[in-house]
């Protein structure tokens, strides 16, 4: 669950590195020349505007592995705090 979570934002922002091999690679005065890095500034942006979502993304999928390893011993009564959609505890 965890790699599903963060593929997409890692991959976009390796086409930064991606564009600026083409860049260099380009001829002097190749119309690619002004767009890219318009791109790369827009990637970049798209990086920072998501890394809060990421990082939650990061968060949920720690608290679920440290869910299933819980053990309980036998007879121990677990007692569910039902939460609301904020994460709040209801009791």
């Amino acid at each position: 669950m965890k790699s599903f979570i963060n593929r997409p934002i890692p991959r976009l922002l390796r086409y930064e590195l991606l564009l600026r091999g083409i860049m260099e690679e380009s001829p002097e005065g190749h119309e690619d020349l002004e767009s890219i890095p318009h791109v790369i500034d827009v990637i970049k942006a798209l990086g920072k505007d998501t890394e809060p979502g990421v990082t939650s993304a990061k968060q949920k999928v720690e608290l679920w592995r440290y869910n299933s390893n819980l053990v309980f011993k036998n007879g121990e009564v677990i007692v569910s705090c039902g939460y609301d959609r904020f994460g709040r505890c209801l009791t």
